[in-house]
């Protein structure tokens, strides 16, 4: 009972603190790694469990930790840039064009919790859970200008209107926190599988948008009679889901050991506040995840591990869906008559992002009993493909390369301290504008990661 009522009151304090702040991640939306042992080898080791927090990367690993509780806090340092070049039709002709500006997103300092906790049971089996922060974007513009024609072919004309979209400063806010309860069991010295419930908790909050509202379904099913008052600027929408992660953990004679995992999709309930800006009037789920990992331990001291990790992003609409979409909605401009298309529609605009496949490679060395050393390699496909790069100001998810290193050590009262640093290089990508052909968005980014942990065990 001592048990489960800590259990409720760290749970409803990281969930508060969750969807208040929100993480940036470097694989689209999901992070290198979770703990700073993990991230230290750029998202590998998942085949060689170390911490409580290594549940998160497959549950099936509980059943070989001892009791174990680790609490970490990284600081999360994204730099994300976007501007813009060239435009000729200045908002004429049907097209919506940026001023020519170079601006930096405000948000770019960020603290993160995580906590986990690992319990033998009878009976080879074992009980564990985790809070811990998957995914989040977060960007804020302050400045710049659009200009376009606010209300299609109404009475009011070409405009210039401050803000990136011409509603003042312009941003989104994607805020995921999860709690993993796990269970595992060992079958003899070698098996272990591992099942977990995932509940997860979404808040979205977006800014500055209103210049969309053209765009939207709402507009276009009314023919601009009625404002669409659910595409920004309405605070915090709050939404909750359930998912599934399953994990076997395998060890290959003396020196081998694989592990592989694979979470379901999380079906998240619709936005309300944002039904004229995401697919289908609300709908943004979580994509599904899986990775497998292999270590190789030539002698006690030292291992190297390979990690393969797979995002699906293209599930999700929201996600997947190419923002070149618009150009079918009624009131874009550009002669389409499918009311699906516009913003908020059944088969509406989205950001455009694939899949991304992720490979990390890791080495640990342990020097002697009190110090570690780690190090790694990890790369992935960015999200974003060549051409969509105009909704992408929200949530610039560019670099692809990370280099990362880290150091445990061993108190004198038998706890762990472990640090972990990570810096991905910067990255750019540049296309046309896909209300304005005539113009050129780059987007820029770089990361670092700087992650303290601590652990203990009883």
């Amino acid at each position: 009972m001592a048990l489960t009522r800590q259990l409720r009151r760290v749970v409803a304090v990281l969930i508060g603190v969750s969807l208040c702040h929100p993480v940036f991640a470097t694989y689209g939306y999901f992070p290198h790694g979770t703990g700073a042992k993990n991230k230290a080898m750029a998202g590998a080791g998942m085949a060689a469990p170390e911490d409580a927090i290594s549940i998160v990367n497959n549950p099936a690993v509980a059943a070989f930790l001892d009791n174990r509780m680790d609490v970490g806090l990284s600081v999360f340092i994204p730099r994300r840039n976007y501007a813009t070049f060239y435009g000729g039709n200045h908002g004429r002709h049907g097209t919506f064009s940026f001023g020519m500006q170079d601006i930096d997103s405000d948000n770019d300092l960020f603290f993160t919790p995580e906590i986990a906790r690992t319990r033998q049971l009878a009976n080879d089996a074992a009980f564990a859970w985790a809070f811990y922060m998957r995914s989040g974007i977060g960007t804020s513009y302050r400045g710049g200008t659009a200009t376009f024609d606010p209300d299609g072919d109404g009475p009011l004309g070409v405009m210039t209107l401050p803000g990136t979209y011409g509603d003042g400063t312009a941003g989104l806010e994607l805020s995921q926190g999860f709690i993993d309860i796990t269970w595992a069991k060992r079958w003899g010295e070698k098996t272990s599988f591992g099942v977990s419930a995932v509940l997860a908790a979404q808040s979205l909050k977006v800014t500055g948008l209103g210049g969309l509202t053209k765009y939207t379904e709402t507009f276009a099913v009314n023919d601009g009679a009625q404002q669409a008052d659910k595409l920004s600027g309405n605070g915090r929408d709050v939404n909750y889901g359930l998912g599934l992660k399953v994990g076997l953990h395998r060890l290959l004679g003396q020196h081998f050991s694989f592990g592989v995992m694979y979470q379901s999709e999380i079906n998240i309930g619709s936005s309300g506040d944002y039904a004229d800006l995401l697919t289908g009037g609300g709908n943004l789920d979580i994509p599904a995840w899986f990775r497998m990992g292999l270590t190789w331990r030539p002698v006690s001291e030292f291992s190297f591990s390979i990690d393969v990790q797979h995002i699906w992003y293209s599930k999700i609409d929201a996600l997947n869906n190419s923002f070149f979409k618009i150009h079918e909605c009624p009131t874009s401009g550009a002669g389409g008559t499918d009311l699906n298309r516009c913003l908020g529609g059944r088969d509406g605009p989205g950001f455009g992002w694939g899949d991304v496949p992720v490979y990390s490679f890791g080495a640990r060395w342990a020097l002697n009993d009190k110090w570690t050393l780690r190090g790694g390699f990890g790369f992935g496909k960015q999200p974003t493909p060549a051409s969509e790069t105009t909704f992408n100001i929200l949530m610039i998810n560019v670099t692809e390369t990370h280099y990362t290193a880290g150091v445990s050590r061993k108190l004198s009262n038998g706890h762990e301290l472990s640090i972990s640093f990570m810096y991905s290089e910067e990255e750019s990508l540049k296309a046309l504008n896909q209300l304005d052909p005539s113009q050129v968005i780059g987007l820029r980014s770089d990361q670092f990661d700087f992650q303290i942990s601590y652990g203990w065990g009883d």
